[in-house]
């Protein structure tokens, strides 16, 4: 007997809803990572004390521990504390330096010329310098969708000094600074990143010049990192996630926890210090334990279905339109978050608190009307072929397969842990839709999904001519008018549908001070309270 989505529990929810997984243009508006929530509490704010280990229960094992490997969030939040980029990003998500002490670009924005913080050392000893800087872009050229898209547009890079190198373009490319401030655009010792060049990073040669440092990895069970003695902080006051950064803990360990209801308990009993991603529902339970700090993060991530445009039943637009029209995201987010203070609907790509926000699209967004879908069917040659659809265990966003099923859709929903499904979306015949998250804070252009070599292939002419004149613009008014270009197409020829936007929940121990709840959460400037 089906259920209408008004009944679903959250545990089946997972199919439809989602996973989890700027240059200096993003609005003053745009709040910071720390953006308190109305109402919600606060981590205590004190000096912390050195020492002590600090265990934090993740998602799920990583799929890997080499950021510029993979774009998985629990890659980027775990391994920025062992690496960094050149640039990172300051309260307002504005790119701001950090191994570089500065940069120039010339009028046109064809030469950017960066000057490197000395006396940085990696974790191996050795100082970082031009060579190592140079060395490591042109392997995030060769690894990163964003890296081999910034590097077609490059003409040369070379080393100036020892402490300064310069990148020039074939064109403007006034968006570099975007780029740079990715964790995936890490610095590695240059003999490190000539040795792996497009491989992975073995765990032998993580090595960075970050607060902490990579001692062992145990898959399934932990990631453990040590206090970096020799780490050079910045000494300008800390912001956003730049600044000086203080390694207080003497050990952080990270442990994939892949069930939310055990993360919340541990966090609870004290078996660990901070859990993420946990269930709407158990914020009431948070709230009333006098040892925790439930918390709220806002703005956060959209979730929804990615089609395999690359091969199959669904490089035909019509039979996404089709899906779209099929279901009511309303009801999809309602029965995935529950609580309507952690979701909202709309159609934008960047969230109203960015100065990227549009509302293009509205008059498609959440319209269902399943007789057009079962007409768009019909033209498209649907015939009841199973639709494999990947979702991942780890999260609590569910699925019911009523609203496809009754428009004449047949859904074979394929739920795996994470890391598989990192794995397996990369192989254009294992799925006809896989499900995941994105950032709505971050500027468009930094969106995965429009490099179309990135799982679910999105190619699409007029897409590539919106994104090369975005990378070319610096004028913020000319920017906002290609995102509104593109949040059209994108709603157009559906290689995705937005759902709606959440606001995940955390939780932390109140012995934990100084903790800021950035948006991406790091462990840098917090510890035990004394």
């Amino acid at each position: 007997m089906s259920r209408g989505l008004e009944n679903v529990s959250r545990r089946e929810f997972l199919g439809l809803a989602g996973t989890v997984a700027a240059g200096a243009i993003l609005a003053a508006c745009a709040p910071g990572p720390s953006a308190p929530q109305p109402g919600a509490q606060q981590p205590t704010q004190a000096t912390p004390k050195m020492g002590g280990v600090l265990k934090v229960a993740i998602i799920g094992e990583p799929p890997a521990l080499d950021p510029g490997f993979t774009t998985a969030t629990i890659t980027q939040n775990t391994m920025w504390h062992v690496f960094e980029p050149l640039l990172t990003r300051d309260s307002k998500f504005t790119p701001i330096p950090h191994l570089a002490e500065k940069y120039e670009v010339n009028s046109d924005g064809t030469r950017f010329t960066f000057y490197l913080r000395k006396g940085v050392l990696f974790h191996n000893g050795k100082e970082f310098t031009a060579e190592d800087a140079v060395a490591s872009l042109k392997r995030w050229a060769q690894v990163a969708g964003r890296g081999r898209a910034i590097f077609a547009r490059v003409d040369t890079i070379q080393e100036n000094d020892r402490y300064t190198f310069t990148v020039n373009f074939k064109q403007p490319t006034g968006l570099l600074p975007e780029f740079l401030a990715e964790v995936e655009a890490m610095m590695l010792p240059k003999e490190v990143a000539e040795k792996v060049g497009k491989d992975r990073l073995p765990d032998e040669l993580i090595i960075g010049t970050g607060p902490y440092r990579m001692v062992e990895h145990v898959v399934d069970r932990y990631i453990r990192l040590q206090r970096f003695d020799k780490y050079a902080a910045r000494e300008d006051p800390p912001n956003g996630y730049g600044g000086k950064r203080v390694a207080y803990f003497d050990e952080i360990r990270f442990i994939p926890v892949p069930e939310d209801s055990v993360r919340a308990d541990g966090v609870g009993t004290g078996e660990y210090h901070f859990a993420e991603s946990l269930q709407p529902d158990q914020y009431p339970n948070l709230q009333a334990n006098p040892n925790v700090v439930p918390l709220i993060v806002k703005p956060y991530y959209q979730y929804g279905p990615h089609f395999n445009k690359k091969q199959g039943m669904f490089t035909d637009p019509r039979l996404r339109r089709a899906v779209l029209l099929s279901v009511d995201l309303e009801q999809i987010m309602i029965a995935g978050f529950g609580r309507k203070e952690f979701f909202r609907l709309g159609p934008e790509i960047a969230a109203p608190e960015t100065a990227y926000y549009t509302d293009v699209g509205k008059e498609i967004y959440n319209k269902p009307d399943p007789e057009k879908a079962k007409q768009l069917m019909r033209e498209a040659g649907y015939s009841g072929q199973p639709i494999r659809w990947l979702s991942a265990k780890e999260y609590f966003y569910n699925s019911n397969k009523d609203q496809l099923e009754k428009v004449g859709f047949k859904v074979d929903l394929q739920v795996m842990d994470w890391a598989t499904l990192v794995r397996r979306r990369s192989d254009p015949n294992e799925y006809e839709v896989f499900i995941t998250g994105h950032p709505t804070y971050v500027h468009p252009i930094r969106q995965v999904y429009l490099d179309g070599t990135w799982p679910g292939w999105w190619t699409h002419p007029k897409k590539d001519e919106i994104v090369s004149k975005m990378m070319a613009e610096t004028d913020i008014e000319k920017q906002k008018q290609l995102v509104r270009e593109l949040q059209q197409l994108q709603w157009e020829d559906v290689p995705w549908i937005k759902c709606g936007e959440s606001f995940t929940l955390r939780a932390i121990r109140k012995e934990i001070v100084n903790y800021q709840n950035p948006t991406d959460w790091f462990f840098w400037n917090c510890g035990f309270g004394s």
